[in-house]
């Protein structure tokens, strides 16, 4: 019985009430709380970083509360300035909430290397074909007396390449090519007059196995 009373007392009643009031200012509070520090209903708009600096897109992104994080480097794009942003997610215009990372990828300095294929010795339209498929670039084509019809010389800024040289994508590959006018018992006369041995030439001895199956 004296349970009773106390439940249905004043005292208890009371009590009660204040336990009920402070836990709904608790749950106030903290969602208060919860919506500042997330900052809740708060966005800010992406603004436009390809094409800028990450220094520049830094600066930007930092007036606007937000964090820039490199993602990756790209392969040399001639599109946009060396070292620049070319891709970025979140992506221009997106609506995002204070503190949030984008993340961006740059672009190179240079363009990447590329091996020669293997095209001496070969012909011309086998040739262009395999320069083409490796990024490169024909440059000017020559001809040189020659009993076949196949590559001679691959020069690259006035250096002579071998099968397999590195050089810059997108270069420009001049070719000399055999004019196929001539016959290898020319060209032998012609190394025992000069008493220059085939040798000499490496670059045509490879291309005269390569033609004979050597």
């Amino acid at each position: 019985m004296d349970f009773l009373k106390f439940l249905i007392s004043k005292t208890f009643l009371k009590n009660l009430l204040l336990a009920f009031l402070l836990i709904i200012l608790i749950i106030f509070g903290l969602k208060i709380y919860l919506g500042t520090y997330t900052h809740h209903n708060e966005y800010h708009v992406v603004p436009e970083l390809t094409g800028k600096s990450f220094e520049e897109a830094q600066k930007i992104l930092q007036e606007r509360k937000m964090n820039i994080v490199i993602m990756d480097t790209v392969d040399y794009n001639p599109k946009f300035p060396k070292y620049a942003i070319v891709e970025q997610n979140p992506h221009k215009d997106d609506k995002v909430k204070v503190g949030r990372k984008i993340y961006v990828k740059i672009n190179n300095g240079k363009y990447a290397d590329v091996r020669l294929p293997k095209i001496i010795g070969k012909t011309k339209r086998q040739a262009i074909s395999l320069i083409k498929a490796s990024g490169l670039q024909i440059g000017k084509i020559s001809t040189k007396p020659y009993f076949a019809e196949v590559v001679l010389y691959a020069i690259y800024h006035n250096d002579t390449l071998k099968n397999g040289n590195k050089i810059p994508k997108t270069s420009k590959i001049n070719l000399i090519i055999g004019d196929g006018k001539r016959s290898v018992d020319d060209l032998e006369d012609n190394n025992e007059q000069t008493n220059t041995p085939p040798q000499a030439d490496k670059n045509i001895q490879n291309a005269l196995n390569n033609v004979l199956g050597k």
